[in-house]
């Protein structure tokens, strides 16, 4: 992996916890999809997203505005990781630039950044309006925009969906271990490294800069629990 120079930060599961009710309620009311049981509040999410990217042409103003309706409501009662800020102030420390990178709407975007005061840790944001869309047009929209080199470039994943389409664009996915038994799963999908923290990513990416030049034809690719175990 090369040495980083920019993180894309969705904050559903990866800055905040978020409730899978508002998500389920939108996927239920907009599209007759029902919600799965036992579904995390990011996993809930994208499968928003993934209805969003086949049916958006058929929702109406109507059901616009009720999907902003919930998703300002999953804002509202999300819980920032209480390591974000020093997290975040430390990559800023290390020269490396954070963006805000998501499939949510504008004004959900902006509650966030609002109600948990971080504009100043973020040099930008890209939301589904920017874009023009969901899934990968967010990242794609952030790329283009500010000129990004994939291969220099993290974005934290902490589901399957947001994994395959982050190595689809040549990003490394970073994966975020908010559930063990789940993440060992989706470790073996190929992710670049996990994290189990936002705490440990300036960490791992002094390893990554430290590890850059170690790598050799006749050198196995490392673990994702490997990669990023400071140790």
């Amino acid at each position: 992996m090369e040495t980083i120079a920019a993180v894309l930060f969705e904050p559903v599961g990866c800055l905040a916890e978020f409730r899978a009710e508002a998500f389920d309620s939108a996927a239920s009311e907009l599209f007759g999809a029902a919600g799965e049981a036992g579904a995390t509040g990011s996993e809930a999410y994208w499968r928003l997203c993934g209805l969003l990217d086949e049916r958006r042409d058929a929702l109406g103003p109507a059901g616009e505005a009720r999907l902003l309706e919930l998703e300002l409501r999953a804002v509202d009662h999300a819980e920032l990781y209480e390591d974000v800020r020093p997290s975040l102030e430390e990559l800023r420390h290390l020269g490396v630039t954070a963006y805000l990178v998501s499939s949510l709407s504008r004004p959900a975007v902006m509650r966030l950044v609002e109600r948990f005061s971080l504009a100043d840790l973020f040099a930008a944001s890209i939301a589904r309006d920017d874009a023009g869309g969901v899934m990968d047009r967010p990242l794609r929209h952030a790329i283009a925009s500010f000129s990004l080199d994939p291969s220099r470039t993290i974005c934290l994943v902490d589901t399957a969906q947001a994994l395959d389409m982050t190595k689809a664009l040549s990003l490394n996915a970073v994966m975020m271990f908010n559930d063990f038994d789940k993440s060992r799963v989706l470790a073996e999908r190929g992710p670049a490294g996990g994290v189990a923290s936002l705490a440990e990513l300036a960490d791992a990416l002094r390893l990554i800069e430290q590890r850059a030049g170690m790598k050799s034809p006749s050198r196995p690719p490392l673990h994702p629990y490997e990669l990023f175990d400071p140790s």
